[in-house]
């Protein structure tokens, strides 16, 4: 489970089943019972917000690490940083929106200022309480947290790694932000997760997918001269590269599945291979360095997140591009620069381009 100080947090693969089926209230709450377990230090701040977590065996087992702040989010920060500089470690969930925009200049002062290791969770990140109205979206948190020096901002694309960066935070405290979007039951490390301090993962790859007309894959190697000229009649499509962050990578890859799918249906009378990566990328604030590389080797870029498309994932990719002096073409998808209507989470998605079909379109254009 938790291992020793010097070993990364890690799921196992049972744990990583399991978590899958759990909503990330559910896994903070999982999480932090475990912790409670060996850290006597650990503690939990809430705005009111407590009873959803899932928090009855942390409170059975730490029941004074448990602090109620009442909707009182400023508050909130200033008493989790209070209990921060003493020494213990403390986590701060509270609904996304409200944790990072209602008490900013609490974070600027206490957790950039003045380094206070408190670890905000921002619950309900991005559109999933889009029925409750553009009040409860948050879609500028990445903006506002990633510009505090100091503060650490994670995006993880599932609930095991999601378990895995606030194991990792609880060992090693530090000022940061945690976004927990909802992952729908989607496993994406079903072998389990060992967590990985470049949060730079390569999850789909569909380089050299050819159709069953490529002659070079039909009936064994081509030998004949006839073959050999008719298969450099291969059509090479760009080499897309896209990066996702957050819960919305699942549709991602789906949708890169699919439209790699459709490019080799579409390849019997002129094979073609296909080039696209999908990178869950759950570390925003640092970028590791290995993105540069990655990026300079792609013909086009495509950057996607439950975001604001300013200010974003997208941005600081972009920002981090520019300064090593790579610069190929970029596109960046998000959330719209307007505040949406309430709707259900997957027709907001929808509206903003953002479903796995307007998702596989955008690849299907710019291969």
């Amino acid at each position: 489970m938790l291992g020793t100080s010097l070993q990364p947090a890690c799921i196992s693969a049972e744990e990583s089943q399991m978590l899958a089926g759990m909503n990330t209230k559910e896994v903070f709450g999982w999480v932090m019972g475990k912790l409670a377990e060996d850290d006597e230090l650990l503690a939990v701040a809430v705005a009111d917000y407590g009873r959803r977590l899932n928090l009855d065996c942390f409170r059975e087992l730490r029941p004074d690490g448990y602090i109620q702040c009442g909707i009182a989010e400023q508050n909130l920060i200033e008493v989790a940083s209070a209990c921060a500089n003493e020494g213990f470690h403390v986590f701060a969930p509270c609904y996304a929106t409200f944790v990072t925009s209602r008490t900013l200049d609490q974070i600027r002062v206490n957790l950039g200022m003045m380094k206070s290791p408190v670890v905000l969770v921002g619950v309900a990140a991005g559109c999933e309480s889009a029925a409750t109205g553009p009040s409860h979206m948050a879609v500028e948190d990445i903006a506002v947290t990633r510009t505090i020096p100091g503060l650490s901002v994670f995006s993880p694309v599932d609930n095991a790694q999601l378990a895995a960066t606030l194991m990792e935070l609880a060992k090693h405290p530090r000022p940061a932000y945690v976004r927990m979007t909802s992952c729908d039951g989607v496993n994406l490390h079903p072998n389990g997760y060992v967590f990985d301090a470049s949060g730079v993962e390569k999850l789909f790859e569909s380089a050299c997918a050819v159709s069953a007309a490529d002659p070079a894959v039909a009936d064994g190697a081509a030998t004949s001269e006839a073959a050999a000229t008719e298969a450099t009649a291969v059509i090479q499509l760009r080499h897309v590269t896209v990066l996702a962050t957050g819960a919305i990578t699942s549709r991602v890859i789906e949708a890169a599945q699919r439209a790699a799918e459709q490019l080799v249906a579409a390849g019997q009378t002129a094979p073609v291979r296909t080039n696209i990566e999908v990178y869950g990328v759950s570390s925003i604030k640092p970028l590791d360095a290995s993105l540069t590389e990655i990026c300079q080797n792609s013909d086009v870029i495509i950057t996607i997140e439950e975001h604001s498309v300013l200010g974003g994932f997208g941005g600081a990719v972009v920002e981090q591009l520019s300064a090593s002096g790579a610069c190929p073409q970029v596109l960046r998808l998000g959330m719209p620069d307007a505040y949406l209507e309430a709707d259900v989470h997957h027709n907001i998605l929808a509206r903003a381009g953002l479903s796995v079909e307007s998702l596989q379109e955008v690849l299907l254009a710019n291969c």
